[in-house]
């Protein structure tokens, strides 16, 4: 049996996890979009997947830079601050990389069951 939870039982601090996660998971459906073939196009999906990952992990960067640039008074003091702040990045990155990869390797064949019929379609047209 499933109990109800009211908005009074949940603390400020579980909201914002709530909301770090479904902005997680959006960005991660975007991701999935762009992974999606453009009608008419021949799938190839390890080259598209690579090409969104990187375009994501560029973003991150681009979208971390703005960030912490508007810690600091001007280019200078931001400079000052490089090797600290892609430290903490660098961390941070790790910590949640290192997380997701030992889910992924614990969950393999759950995650990555959909393998079969994506070398299904990818090679239907080989015949």
């Amino acid at each position: 049996m499933t109990q109800k939870i009211q908005a009074t039982d949940v603390t400020q601090e579980e909201a914002q996890n709530a909301i770090f996660f479904e902005r997680a998971d959006d960005f991660i459906k975007l991701a999935n979009d762009f992974c999606r073939p453009a009608k008419g196009e021949t799938p190839n999906p390890a080259e598209r997947r690579a090409q969104v990952s990187a375009a994501m992990l560029f973003s991150a960067a681009r979208f971390n830079s703005w960030v912490a640039a508007n810690n600091f008074k001007d280019g200078n003091e931001m400079r000052e601050a490089k090797e600290q702040v892609i430290s903490y990045l660098m961390q941070q990155f790790h910590m949640m990389l290192e997380d997701n990869f030992d889910e992924y390797c614990d969950q393999f064949e759950n995650y990555l069951r959909f393998r079969k019929n994506e070398d299904f379609h990818t090679h239907k047209h080989d015949h």
